[in-house]
């Protein structure tokens, strides 16, 4: 196919004004296709800004939408959802407020890869480590200015007891419960949501099940280069640890996600201080 280009007079279909525009024309065979502007540039300007002026208005009926749905289908508890930055309580872990609130703001629902993850642990309850969890998946949600519809879930909020007994459901479902969860419907999941956030881990009893769980779920987070956020009661090794629980590999490759990092929470019980559940 032959094509050519020449500069010819044209009448702009929106205003009925000529101009000289170029016209291309390709050489099918022996049978010739013509094709020029339809719009003068004048037009063809004004036309560029409606179609933008109408995504603008497209994106800000759309976006709260999107941002609810996510919401809804995050996994985070009714009685956590209203979590955020500006309600946790002033002048409790300031340094862990700060440092969450940088990865939020760091973090992009379309560019998750290569992220670092995020561990908060504390040796006490009742410290804020799940509020400030949720605030940071709250704060990414409503900061997010991205395209509707390109993302079905960013961020999945899962309990470590809740993950264990999700999984375990599976096992004796009868081959005729094809509309109940199935074991890899669980780990496709988690497997490449954006950000998976896993709380209270270290509630769940260590056994070779909890250890075969986490590799494959961290394992999977490492394959895809996707990060975790996780709050947990256990250190890292010895007794009671997050090594009996996950094994030696497992936390091996979370300390390396987080970049060699663990933020410590310590301090009073939230709840004790002000007499709440």
């Amino acid at each position: 196919m032959s094509q050519e280009k020449s500069t010819k007079e044209i009448q702009c279909e929106s205003c009925g004004n000529t101009f000289l525009g170029e016209a291309t024309v390709n050489m099918l065979g022996s049978l010739p296709r013509e094709w020029w502007p339809w719009k003068c540039p004048t037009c063809e300007e004004k036309y560029k800004l409606e179609v933008e002026r109408g995504h603008q208005e497209y994106l800000v009926q759309a976006r709260p939408e999107e941002r609810k749905l996510w919401r809804q289908r995050s996994g985070v508890p009714d009685g956590l959802i209203n979590r955020t930055f500006a309600n946790f309580e002033p002048g409790c872990q300031d340094k862990a407020l700060k440092i969450c609130r940088k990865y939020a703001e760091g973090f992009k629902v379309e560019e998750p890869q290569g992220y670092r993850s995020l561990i908060l642990y504390s040796p006490s309850p009742g410290v804020g480590k799940t509020h400030l969890m949720v605030a940071v998946a709250n704060f990414i949600i409503d900061h997010w200015e991205g395209e509707p519809n390109q993302i079905y879930k960013p961020i999945c909020f899962q309990s470590g007891p809740g993950l264990v007994r999700r999984v375990r459901a599976t096992y004796n479902l009868s081959r005729d419960e094809s509309k109940h969860e199935r074991e890899m419907d669980v780990y496709d999941d988690l497997r490449g949501v954006c950000l998976l956030m896993l709380d209270d881990v270290g509630k769940e009893k260590p056994s070779d099940f909890t250890r075969e769980l986490y590799w494959y779920v961290i394992n999977e987070r490492v394959a895809s280069n996707l990060p975790v956020v996780m709050t947990c009661r256990l250190p890292l090794e010895g007794n009671e640890s997050l090594v009996e629980l996950m094994g030696v590999d497992t936390v091996d490759r979370l300390y390396g996600m987080a970049r060699g990092h663990i933020e410590i929470l310590e301090g009073a019980s939230y709840r004790k201080r002000h007499q709440v559940a």
